[in-house]
C-alpha cells in the first residue's frame, strides 16, 4: 500500500511541475533552422498541433508556423505561453 501511494504522489508532482515549468520551455524556441529552409525555398510545417499563443496574441499551431511568422515578422514576436491564447475581453 505504502509503494502505491509514494507512486500516486511521485505522479502528482510529476504533473505539477510541468504544468508550472512546462511554458518555460517554449521561450527559448530557436527559429534558424527555418530561416535555412526559406533559403531554400521549403516552406512546409507538419500538420502536428502544439499550439503557442504569441505576443500579438495570435494562436499558432506548432513552433514551425510561430517561426515562420516570427521570421516574416523581423523576430518581433515572442511566446507568451504554450496553447491557445485567451481572448482579451473587449474594450
Amino acid at each position: 500500500m505504502e509503494k502505491m501511494k509514494n507512486f500516486f504522489l511521485a505522479i502528482l508532482a510529476t504533473g505539477f511541475f510541468s504544468c508550472a515549468f512546462g511554458s518555460q520551455v517554449y521561450k527559448t524556441i530557436s527559429c534558424e533552422h527555418y530561416e535555412e529552409e526559406i533559403e531554400q525555398k521549403h516552406h512546409i510545417c507538419s500538420i502536428r498541433l502544439s499550439p503557442l499563443c504569441a505576443s500579438n496574441n495570435v494562436t499558432y499551431s506548432n513552433s514551425c508556423v510561430y517561426c515562420f511568422a516570427n521570421i516574416a515578422l523581423n523576430y518581433t514576436l515572442t511566446i507568451r505561453h504554450g496553447g491557445v491564447c485567451r481572448k482579451s475581453p473587449a474594450s
